[in-house]
């Protein structure tokens, strides 16, 4: 699989969060939260500086920032106490990609993992995250 440097780095905005339903949505509270996320690319020659943003999103939420020019859908949703386990498919201008994260929230803090495969390579992610009070 080639690595197509412009495509990828056009996928950085996947690294933000967004919250998208659980089963039990209604009775999600939603909190702002602190987040940082570290990208690995495989064959990428440099590292790729952490990114810290704020958003609002459910606690014990499925963390997934979608763009407006893709749709994607939520194939699988698991959680399994203060775990969310969640596999995504998207389709957008760049092609298709899947997205596998497991989230695990403990107290203030969470820490997610996800790996994304698509067309132009894969990406890894990792996201640590501390809330920081109702949404604003």
């Amino acid at each position: 699989m080639k690595f197509s440097w412009k495509s990828n780095l056009m996928l950085l905005p996947v690294a933000c969060l967004v919250s998208l339903p659980l089963a039990s949505a209604a009775h999600a509270k939603s909190s702002e939260w602190e987040i940082s996320t570290t990208m690995e690319i495989p064959g990428m020659p440099f590292a790729m500086p952490p990114n810290t943003f704020r958003h609002c999103m459910d606690d014990q939420g499925v963390p997934y920032q979608q763009s407006e020019d893709e749709k994607c859908e939520t194939l699988s949703k698991k959680v399994s106490g203060n775990t969310v386990s969640w596999k995504i498919r998207c389709q957008g201008k760049e092609g298709a990609s899947e997205m596998n994260g497991v989230t695990t929230y403990s107290g203030n803090t969470m820490e997610s993992k996800v790996s994304m495969r698509s067309d132009e390579g894969d990406v890894s992610m990792h996201m640590t995250g501390k809330k920081l009070g109702p949404c604003k």
